[in-house]
């Protein structure tokens, strides 16, 4: 779904700049809920205000909502490998369009933010987590700190 509203935002319509989507995904980690709704919400708004908010909101999950309550009712009246086949395909094709949203939108921020020693504080940080049991919100913590004075 971000990769979809990255396209439709950035590439195709030029509501917003690429700069600008990724601050808008970054600021949606704020808030709970959903990403892609969040994220909706605010290109719809920038693009058109309230009315702009409230049809991308319910744009994007008036369909999920109606396939949501048809997948249900099949799913109850059909079991069989067909159906277990199906619903393992569409597992994959969600990972897959997961991998190429997290691509897409790593690639910008590389693009914008790259520099080496924010990369060895990001390995250092994920060696500390994996191998050395780190608090991961205490780790986090440190990670922004460090970058922030290494920005600043």
């Amino acid at each position: 779904m971000l990769k979809l509203l990255e396209y439709e935002a950035v590439e195709y319509r030029h509501w917003i700049g690429n700069e600008e989507f990724i601050g808008m995904l970054g600021s949606s980690f704020l808030f709970p809920g959903l990403t892609a709704v969040k994220l909706a919400a605010l290109i719809g708004y920038k693009a058109s205000g309230f009315l702009g908010l409230f049809l991308a909101v319910i744009s994007l999950n008036l369909p999920g909502l109606l396939m949501a309550i048809l997948g249900y009712h099949w799913l109850t009246t059909h079991d069989g490998p067909i159906t277990r086949k199906i619903m393992i395909s569409v597992q994959y094709g969600g990972l897959a369009l997961l991998a190429a949203a997290a691509f897409s939108v790593g690639q910008g921020v590389v693009n914008m933010h790259f520099s080496i020693p924010v990369a060895l504080v990001c390995l250092l940080f994920f060696l500390a987590l994996a191998f050395w049991n780190a608090s991961p919100f205490y780790g986090f913590l440190v990670f922004i700190a460090i970058c922030f004075f290494m920005v600043h």
